[in-house]
């Protein structure tokens, strides 16, 4: 995913940053930012986690990730910004603590 996707009645803007962790082989990492005021909301750029699809739902992003290399597991994440938090499986993390918490999912810990 490439170009910027609107969200939740345009007030939050995803966009992706690509990484080529293997020759040919992509991760599309995303940013959430907040468009009034710039603010970003998420940012799991500086890690392996591929953004594969993304929808709304009630007032929350949805957000389909894979973390490379093990692209076969996907995890699906609901971001709620105005309460700052994402959750995974049914457990409320954080959105400053999401990336560790998907990390040690994945890694079964």
């Amino acid at each position: 995913m490439e170009t910027p996707h609107y969200l939740l009645d345009g007030q939050y803007e995803i966009t992706t940053v690509a990484f080529e962790p293997r020759m040919s082989l992509w991760v599309y990492s995303p940013v959430i930012r907040e468009r009034a005021t710039g603010r970003v909301v998420l940012d799991l750029s500086s890690g392996l986690w591929d953004l594969r699809r993304v929808n709304e739902r009630l007032g929350r992003i949805l957000l389909t990730l894979a973390r490379f290399p093990e692209s076969d597991r996907e995890y699906v994440v609901e971001v709620a910004p105005a309460e700052a938090i994402a959750i995974v499986e049914g457990e409320a993390y954080p959105l400053s603590a999401l990336e560790a918490a998907l990390n040690a999912r994945s890694l079964g810990g």
